[in-house]
């Protein structure tokens, strides 16, 4: 499997700084090439989110190197992977939530990991950034830690309420500010020649799902080039329609060495 990426972020309007943080990731570990892509979203109501977020991108990328390629050879992959995120994201949380005592400030980030593998994909996931399979549909793999995402599950909402409500943005969970934190993980195989996109919560406040399915499912041969086009092309439709929260995108078109045409098929 070859993989094509393509980002884009952007600080929102009148803010002194972008408190997203993106990471990815290409390496090849026992002769299995894969890609690590990670998005961080500082909490904007909090002091220096951008530097819980950054702090985490940081820490996954030392993981990257010095504990993918032992856990990509271990006879479990998937147990060691999982166990060895539970490891990064708790120690993490420990220790973003002791600068934040050391500094006397409330502190935290979001945080969604997706690694591709062989034909398989894996997910990390705390907070409200989501990871979406694009194709003739898109599918949300991910379920927003919310008030609202719960209300919506005991059914007191309908899922186009809960997109609305003041709830959607009240986390029930995030690195560095929750009294405990729990992980969600999740596998999936890879879908014939489907897409991948990571966002944060501002890059799909105002845009809908079929407005980004129609944007950035290609069409022919993907080219990282047109890939970053099309985000950046969302990300000022997100604020021409007035979204004042950072922006952050990763795309990622997983290939089959031996295709140089995709189609377009259902997640």
């Amino acid at each position: 499997m070859e993989y094509l990426f393509a980002y884009c972020t952007d600080k929102g309007p009148g803010k002194t700084c972008n408190q997203d943080s993106l990471l990815i990731k290409k390496a090849v570990c026992g002769g299995e090439r894969l890609l690590l892509a990670v998005i961080c979203d500082g909490m904007g109501g909090l002091m220096q989110g951008e530097v819980a977020s950054a702090s985490l991108t940081k820490a996954f990328s030392g993981w990257s190197e010095e504990e993918l390629p032992r856990i990509v050879s271990a006879p479990e992959t998937e147990k060691s992977l999982l166990w060895s995120w539970d490891i990064l994201l708790k120690s993490m949380d420990g220790k973003i939530k002791a600068y934040g005592r050391q500094h006397h400030l409330k502190i935290g980030t979001a945080v969604t990991a997706l690694l591709f593998l062989g034909n398989e994909y894996y997910i990390a996931h705390v907070g409200d950034s989501r990871v979406y399979e694009l194709g003739e549909r898109i599918c949300q793999l991910t379920k927003d830690q919310t008030v609202a995402a719960w209300e919506a599950d005991q059914g007191i909402l309908t899922p186009a309420q809960a997109e609305r409500s003041p709830g959607s943005s009240v986390l029930l969970q995030c690195i560095g500010a929750s009294e405990t934190v729990e992980p969600v993980y999740m596998k999936g195989r890879i879908a014939k020649g489907a897409s991948y996109i990571l966002c944060c919560d501002g890059f799909r406040h105002v845009i809908s799902k079929e407005e980004m399915r129609q944007a950035l499912v290609p069409f022919g041969a993907p080219d990282e080039n047109t890939m970053k086009q099309r985000l950046n092309k969302l990300a000022a439709l997100n604020r021409a329609r007035g979204e004042t929260d950072d922006i952050s995108a990763i795309l990622v078109c997983p290939l089959e060495e031996n295709r140089r045409t995709r189609k377009n098929l259902p997640c």
